[in-house]
Parts: C-alpha cells; sequence; structure tokens
C-alpha cells in the first residue's frame, strides 16, 4: 500500500479483516505514505474506498467515518458508509462508501459550465453549506471538488474535513466558513457575493441587514490572498498529492503527478541535452534565459532555461529564488485562479547542498498567434476583436482584482489559443498586498500593454474601450492614462 500511495496504480486487489477483498480499479487520490481513494468493486457493488495507511491511520480513518455519520444523521445528502474495518496483513483502515450514481463532481461542473450554470451551482453550494451550520456542522476542506452534483441535490464528500458542533453554528464563524467557500469561486463572481449572502441568511432563517455584504467581501479577498500564499507557493515546492517532489544534493525536482511518463522523464535527465540538440526549435536565446521546443515520443514540451552569465552572476543568485521556481509556482497560482497559461510540467534545480545555480521550466506547448498578430489581421472581422478585446480586458481585470502584477506585458506574452488570452513569461510576475502600490504596479501593467499599439490608434481605441467596459470608473484606468478621455 505505501508503493501504491506512492507511485499510483490500478487494478489491485485489498484484503479486508472479516469481509471480502475490495478490488481497486483506479486511484482517483493519493497522499503519498497516508492515503488512498479509490474507485472499485466490493461485494459485487461499484464504490469510492478511502484506505489510510501510515502515522495516524485510525485517528484519520474516525475523523472522516464520524463526518460522514454526521451528515447522514442530519438528513443531508452524503454517501452512504458501507463499511470500516482493518486491511489485512498490514496497519491500515479501510472506509467503503456507496458510490454515487449518475453524479458529477462539483468543480467538474464548474469549469465546464457557462455563466448561467454557475450562478445556480453557487446558490446550491451556499444553500449545502447554510444546512451545514444549521446542523451544526463546519467543513473546514471547503474546494468544489468535495461536493457530487446530482439531479436531487448536493452531495457533501470528505467527512474528515467535518467538524461536529453541538448547536448551530453562531454568525461569526459562519461567515468565516462562508468566505471559505466563496473564496474558491472566481474573482469575478464576487460581484454576486450580496446575492449569495442574502441566499444563505434566507436558508437560515436570518435578518441579513445584521450582515453587511462588504465585510464578507473583504474576508474572502483575504483568504484568497492565504490560498495563494498557503496552498499553493508553499504546496508545489513540496511533496503532496498533485506534485512529486525529489531532493538530492545535486538537484532539486518537481513534477506534476498526473503528467508524469516516460516521455517527459526522459527530458528531465536529460534536459540540456534536448535543449542543445540539433532538432531543438530555438524560441529564445538570451544571456539569461534560453527556451526551446522538443520533441520527445508524442510530447511536445517547452524547456526554459535560466541561465548563469558569471561567476559573480551565479554567486548573486545562489541563495535566492531561481527565477524558475517563481514562474513554476505562478503558473500553478494563474491556474488554480483558472487564469489560462500553459500546463507546467516540472521544475528543475541544479544545486549543490543549498547554493541554486540554473534553474528549467517545462511546460506543455501551446500554438497560437500573439495578440498583435491577432489584431494585425485584415481578415479577422472587427466584431471578432472586439470580442477578443473584451476576452483581454477581461484577464487584465482579474489579475487587478486579484492584485497580480505580471512585470512584463508585452504583447507577446499574451497569445489566442482556443479562442480565448492565454498568459506567458511568468517570472516577473507577484501578488502583492498593499493595495496602493500594486495599483501603481497595475497601471504601469497596463501602460506597457497598450504601448504595443501606439502606432495603430483605431486597436489602441478599441482596447482603451474595452478596458473602460470591464474596470468601469475605476480610478486605475486614469492613472494609466486611459480614462480621461472617452472614445
Amino acid at each position: 500500500m505505501q508503493r501504491i500511495s506512492r507511485e499510483g496504480g490500478s487494478n489491485f486487489d485489498v484484503p479486508l479483516e472479516g469481509t471480502s477483498a475490495l478490488h481497486c480499479l483506479e486511484v482517483v487520490r493519493r497522499i503519498s505514505g497516508r492515503r488512498l481513494v479509490c474507485r472499485g468493486v466490493w461485494q459485487g457493488q461499484a464504490v469510492f474506498a478511502k484506505l489510510f495507511i501510515g502515522n495516524g491511520a485510525r485517528r484519520y480513518a474516525e475523523r472522516d467515518a464520524n463526518g460522514a455519520r454526521a451528515l447522514i444523521s442530519h438528513q443531508l445528502l452524503a454517501p452512504e458508509l458501507l463499511h470500516e474495518g482493518n486491511i489485512a496483513g498490514q496497519s491500515g483502515i479501510a472506509l467503503i462508501y456507496a458510490y454515487v450514481a449518475e453524479s458529477q463532481n462539483a468543480e467538474a461542473v464548474w469549469q465546464d459550465a457557462g455563466t448561467q450554470q454557475r450562478n445556480l451551482l453557487a446558490d446550491a453550494l451556499v444553500r449545502t453549506l447554510a444546512r451545514h451550520h444549521a446542523a451544526g456542522l463546519v467543513q473546514t476542506d471547503l474546494y468544489p471538488r468535495n461536493f457530487l452534483c446530482t439531479d436531487t441535490g448536493i452531495y457533501t464528500l470528505d467527512g474528515d474535513g467535518i467538524r461536529i458542533h453541538r448547536h448551530p453554528i453562531p454568525r461569526r464563524p459562519a461567515m468565516t466558513n462562508l468566505a471559505l467557500l466563496l473564496s474558491k469561486f472566481d474573482v469575478l463572481d464576487d460581484v454576486r457575493i450580496p446575492e449569495l449572502l442574502r441566499i444563505y441568511t434566507e436558508e437560515r432563517g436570518w435578518s441579513q441587514n445584521a450582515l453587511p455584504s462588504d465585510a464578507l467581501h473583504s474576508q474572502v479577498q483575504a483568504l484568497r490572498r492565504t490560498l495563494a500564499q498557503k496552498n499553493v507557493y508553499s504546496k508545489v515546492l513540496r511533496d503532496c498529492s498533485e506534485v512529486r517532489v525529489e531532493k538530492r544534493f545535486n538537484r532539486f525536482l518537481a513534477v506534476v503527478r498526473n503528467q508524469q511518463d516516460d516521455d517527459l522523464q526522459q527530458v528531465i535527465e536529460a534536459t540540456d541535452v534536448f535543449l542543445d540538440a540539433p532538432d531543438c526549435q530555438r524560441l529564445k536565446n538570451g544571456n539569461t534565459c534560453t527556451v526551446g521546443l522538443v520533441q520527445a515520443g508524442k510530447r511536445q514540451i517547452v524547456i526554459k532555461r535560466y541561465n548563469i552569465k558569471n561567476f559573480w552572476h551565479g554567486l548573486n543568485r545562489a541563495l535566492r529564488k531561481t527565477r524558475a521556481s517563481i514562474s513554476w509556482s505562478n503558473a500553478h497560482l494563474l491556474r488554480a485562479f483558472e487564469i489560462a497559461t500553459p500546463a507546467p510540467l516540472a521544475l528543475i534545480e541544479r544545486r549543490w547542498g543549498p547554493f541554486r545555480r540554473q534553474g528549467y521550466c517545462l511546460t506543455d506547448y501551446v500554438t497560437g498567434p500573439d495578440i498583435t498578430e491577432v489584431f494585425a489581421d485584415s481578415g479577422l472581422p472587427d466584431t471578432r476583436k472586439q470580442e477578443i478585446a473584451a476576452d483581454v480586458a477581461a484577464l487584465l481585470y482579474k489579475l487587478y482584482l486579484l492584485k497580480i502584477e505580471h512585470g512584463d506585458m508585452k504583447a507577446t506574452n499574451l497569445k489566442l489559443v482556443d479562442g480565448k488570452p492565454l498568459l506567458l513569461d511568468l517570472d516577473t510576475m507577484k501578488q502583492h498586498g498593499c493595495e496602493l502600490w500594486f495599483r501603481r504596479r497595475h497601471a504601469r501593467d497596463l501602460r506597457r500593454f497598450l504601448k504595443n499599439w501606439h502606432n495603430a490608434p483605431d486597436i489602441l481605441r478599441m482596447l482603451e474601450s474595452a478596458l473602460m467596459t470591464a474596470y468601469g470608473n475605476d480610478p486605475v484606468l486614469k492613472m494609466a492614462g486611459i480614462a480621461q478621455t472617452r472614445h
């Protein structure tokens, strides 16, 4: 079980004490050395099983089982716990839950849904949370993936995250928990916070006047910053369910688990060989950075190597974060916030003990024209260009709401992929805490972006108009020199 928790697997049997074996068809989630979640078959029926191993297995299993029972006892929708017992022949606990037919994970529903469907799902999740609180239950791991959508309602998963209280949850902790849920929604949906608060208070039978939406919005923003710092920036640099980390004296390696295969591993073990090979397509060849497109089996992979120019440059970078690790972390951050960027595959750092040297960031290859090429295309209808301008403005506004500075908003760092803008070159990107300082930096990003069309006044006017529509009367546009003249 320990090996499978580290490496994954499928189609294996787990012997259980006092009952028939569990046949695991697929490992759907794993935490190395601690937990496996499997889709499988037990006693002839489809099930989901949680297998707890390692230190604290019994404690975590009991907490998960108690949370599931609490949901059921309060007549809240949750998968039925069919079996709880020891794994035969080793120290581990198995919890077997009934499979919920014709269901879909709320996170997957959210990602595929349009605006109206997202709004309906958000409403349903908020009502579900209000019912939890009325029953005295608090879900501490409030991610949409911990809910299942069915025609009969929303099922709650992950009993381990449930905290059980004797009485209904009072206003202050209830609002904190609601803010935690809302922080997982798209930042562009924050305009619906007053409406979602109304839905919550209506479900609880409370007066909304006692719960100002501005205070809730502030909590949501603070929790998003915590998500960035705690759950993304630190998580993707340590071993976890999404990322495998390997540390050696001379190398640090982080790989996205569900992207790892023989082709990627081949590139990881011989990165410079691939990058310097004659058939590598050089995308950039600078002093501090070399970028190449390589073919490994059926995969096309972009390697970005951050070079050390000389001894003094190497000494200056030796104890600092590599630009590769900054780019790697920022790619995960953008994807967590549903902002398109090439999928990060692996981070490699050449090291000598604690001292860092070259860094490499490996990503998926994406094809598409950059934004200047799109707007220069005389064959593209003006109506389509206006739609693209609106999408670009929405992306920039989303960065603004999240207090993310890109730092190098050249038009070549925005591509149009599958009809939507995609952001590149993330090694100077940073998330700010200070509102005033960030506004200045964002205004700088906007000025740098619009500078690309100073010689194309028609395109410039179209983009400024799109920005004014997205940002409204926000003073940051005036700081960027945009909102002084209405077009």
